[in-house]
Formats: structure tokens, sequence, C-alpha cells
């Protein structure tokens, strides 16, 4: 091969090379994959499941399966919203892996256990636990939430919410409790930014009215959903 040969050989080669650049330059590439890198984890734990079915609506429905559709439709809000903020459940179903319920000598200590170890863990951002309330009292009606006392992350989630369930004219603000006064296992025994969150009375029929339709059920996740999102914009 004479020289003049070589030269045009490795011209072509080099031209080849900036082509192939220039094509992958011109790929799209979604947001997730080219940063590769999430900007916050949001942990939603259900409450209750298994053969804990939690509080029962006076028309006999379970908490566990409200707190499991609410979770997973916030969930899914989240990541709509921004699917840079990485969502993950302590469960999914009816079934809870870290808790044996035949062979268990205290379900609910092992189950409380499970579930603030599983968030220890994996050490999310922001911990949500979901709940509904109860009472004896059927005329007992509002949400509340509980955190403690030094998270002010949480309470400017919870300040956000608030603020768009009078929005969409939800039920009524029973108020922010710290654990400081009412002690609980899912925020103070987590390291996370932590709120146990009580969305409503299923003993009181204008509660549970609202919990069950399906369009104020869309704006409360969705509510719950934005206060996560802006608070971790805002960070």
């Amino acid at each position: 091969m004479t020289k003049k040969t070589k030269t045009r050989k490795w011209t072509r080669n080099i031209a080849f090379l900036m082509v192939c650049s220039l094509f992958l330059l011109m790929t799209p590439i979604h947001a997730n994959e080219q940063a590769n890198v999430m900007t916050a984890t949001v942990m939603i734990d259900p409450g209750h499941g298994s053969i804990d079915s939690g509080a029962i609506a006076y028309n006999g429905q379970y908490e566990k399966d409200l707190t499991l559709e609410y979770a997973l439709k916030i969930g899914a809000d989240i990541q709509a919203l921004d699917p840079t903020i990485s969502v993950i459940y302590t469960r999914t179903d009816d079934t809870l892996q870290w808790v044996n319920e035949n062979t268990t000598e205290n379900f609910e200590w092992d189950d409380l256990m499970g579930r603030s170890n599983m968030v220890n863990q994996i050490s999310p951002d922001y911990f949500l636990c979901l709940h509904f309330n109860s009472a004896e009292d059927p005329s007992a009606f509002g949400y509340e939430a509980f955190v403690r006392q030094e998270d002010t992350a949480t309470q400017q989630v919870y300040s956000l919410m608030s603020r768009k369930f009078a929005d969409l004219g939800y039920s009524y603000d029973l108020g922010l409790m710290s654990t400081a006064n009412a002690p609980l296992h899912m925020v103070d025994l987590t390291n996370s930014a932590s709120m146990l969150l009580e969305l409503g009375f299923l003993s009181n029929e204008y509660d549970l009215s609202l919990i069950n339709d399906p369009n104020m059920k869309d704006n409360l996740c969705m509510a719950i959903a934005q206060s996560y999102v802006e608070t971790i914009h805002a960070r």
C-alpha cells in the first residue's frame, strides 16, 4: 500500500468517527437517563394490611384497602409531576413481607418494627405513613398529621397540603401534631422526614363519602403529591 493510499484511508476513518459522534449527539436521551440521578426519594407506607384490617368503616370498608388505594395513586401522581423523584412503597398489595402472621407472637410489634426497619434501611428523603381515622363518636370528622417537632421539611409539606385541601373544600383541618406530645413509632423511630397522616374518619358518613368520591379522591391524592413535589423543588 502506498503512502497516499494510507493517507486516504486514515482520512476516511476520521470522517466516519466524526459522523458517528454527530449522530450520538443528535440522538434524544430521556432526562433520567442523561442525568442518571434521582432528585429525591419519597417512601409511602399504606397502613395495616394482611390480617390487620385497620379501622372498619361504618359501611364495612377496611382501612387497609383504602390506604393502599390512596398510596398507589399518590405515588403515581408524584412521578407524573416529576419523574426524577423516586417513589417506593412498603407494600403494593395485601401481603406484609416482613412479618409471618402464622408464627409471630406479637403481630403489631413485628409489623411496626418491620416497617420502620425498612424505612431506615432505604433512608428516603421523605416518608409518608398513610392512615384513616375512626372514633366511637360518629360525628368526629377531619384530617390531621403527626411529625417530629424539629422536622421543618415535613411541616412545610403539611402546610401546603392543608391549604390545598381547603381549596378543595375537603373536610376539616384538625391540625399538625408534634410527636413530642404524642409519640408514634412510625415517626419517631424512622430517620427520614416522616409524617403520619390520618386522612379522615371512616366512622363519619360525611368524611367517608368524600374519601370514596372518585373526583375528590383524585384531587386529594394530587394535592398530597403536589405538596411533596413543591417542597422538594424548593429545597
